[in-house]
C-alpha cells in the first residue's frame, strides 16, 4: 500500500513539474511575442493550455493556465485584483481542453484549431462577463464592445494552435506516457496521442 502510494505520489510531483515547466514557457513565450511588437490580444498563451489540458487532464490543465496567465501579468508588471479573474478564466480554458480530449481519441491539426477557437470564445465571454456585469453595464453593450478585440483574439489563437499545438501535444503526450511508463500504466484511450495532427506535419 506504502508502495503503491508513493508511486501516486511520484506521478502527481512529475505531473506538477511538467504543468510548472509549460506555464513558464506559455508565459515566456508571450512576453517574448510583445516583445516583438505583438499587437493586443495576439498571445500565445492559448497553444500550451490546450495542450497541457488535452495531455495532462482537466485538473492539470486548470492549473497550468492558471498559472500560465498568473505569471504573463507578472512578465508584463501588470498585476492587480484583475489578475485573479483572467488567471482564474484561463484556468477554465486548460479544464474544458481537458474534458474535450475525453470525447475522441484523435484530432486533426484543423480540428484543434477549432477546438482553439471554441476555447477563445469561452475565455472572452467569461471575461466580459466578470469584468463587465458587477459594474452595471448592459450586455449588449459588453457584446458590442468585446466584438472587435475577440476577432484579434480568435485570429491570434487558432493561426498559433493551428501552427504549434500538434508539435506540443506531441511533446507532452510523450512525457505523460513516461510518467506512466515508469508505474506500468496504460495511457487512458482518450488521452492518447494524436496521430492524425502529427501526419499533417
Amino acid at each position: 500500500m506504502g508502495g503503491a502510494g508513493g508511486e501516486a505520489v511520484g506521478k502527481m510531483m512529475r505531473k506538477a513539474a511538467i504543468v510548472a515547466a509549460a506555464s513558464f514557457a506559455a508565459a515566456g513565450s508571450c512576453a517574448l511575442l510583445k516583445a516583438g511588437g505583438a499587437p493586443p490580444n495576439i498571445e500565445s498563451l492559448m497553444p500550451f493550455a490546450m495542450s497541457a489540458g488535452m495531455a495532462l487532464g482537466p485538473f492539470y490543465g486548470f492549473l497550468n493556465a492558471l498559472l500560465a496567465r498568473a505569471m504573463f501579468d507578472g512578465y508584463q508588471s501588470w498585476v492587480g485584483w484583475w489578475t485573479i479573474g483572467t488567471s482564474i478564466s484561463y484556468g477554465l480554458v486548460g479544464l474544458a481542453a481537458g474534458l474535450a480530449a475525453r470525447l475522441r481519441k484523435q484530432w486533426s491539426r484543423a480540428q484543434l484549431a477549432l477546438l482553439s477557437g471554441a476555447l477563445t470564445i469561452l475565455y472572452d465571454v467569461v471575461t466580459m462577463l466578470a469584468f463587465g456585469v458587477p459594474f452595471g453595464i448592459p450586455v449588449q453593450v459588453l457584446v458590442a464592445g468585446q466584438i472587435p478585440f475577440t476577432i484579434a483574439h480568435l485570429a491570434g489563437n487558432v493561426t498559433l494552435c493551428f501552427a504549434f499545438a500538434p508539435f506540443l501535444l506531441k511533446s507532452l503526450n510523450g512525457y505523460v506516457e513516461g510518467i506512466d511508463a515508469t508505474r506500468g500504466a496504460a495511457k487512458p484511450a482518450a488521452w492518447a496521442p494524436l496521430q492524425s495532427a502529427q501526419k499533417e506535419d
